[in-house]
């Protein structure tokens, strides 16, 4: 069984992805060593950054707080579960997400416009 630490730890690797601690302690406004010494287990984030932490992964703070007590998972919808996964991707991902989700929607809405036109 894991520690508060260790599922902290772990928590903050899986956001930060391929970022560095340096690029994540900037996305999250606080000093370059932060990232490393909650994941070394040397410090704990002030409520402040754990909301911080909680909406970058699309949980609320108490979703958080309750994964690190007792490591228990919130129950996501499918739907739930994809943007939360968005909110960690990194920008160029995003980026060719939404040109997906704009190229489904133009071509959901012409159907649509198609099929009235013809009725």
């Amino acid at each position: 069984m894991s520690t508060k630490a260790e599922r902290l730890a772990a928590f903050i690797k899986e956001l930060r992805g391929s970022s560095s601690q340096r690029r994540f302690c900037q996305q999250l406004g606080v000093s370059n060593s932060c990232v490393n010494f909650w994941e070394s287990g040397l410090a704990w984030p002030d409520t402040e950054n754990l909301e911080k932490l909680a909406t970058l992964k699309g949980w609320s703070l108490a979703d958080l707080q309750t994964y690190l007590v007792k490591g228990e998972l919130p129950s996501e919808e499918p739907l739930e579960q994809i943007l939360s996964k968005v909110r960690t991707l990194p920008t160029e991902a995003v980026v060719e997400i939404v040109a997906v989700a704009v190229q489904t929607l133009a071509a959901r809405t012409g159907s649509v416009n198609e099929q009235s036109n013809v009725a």
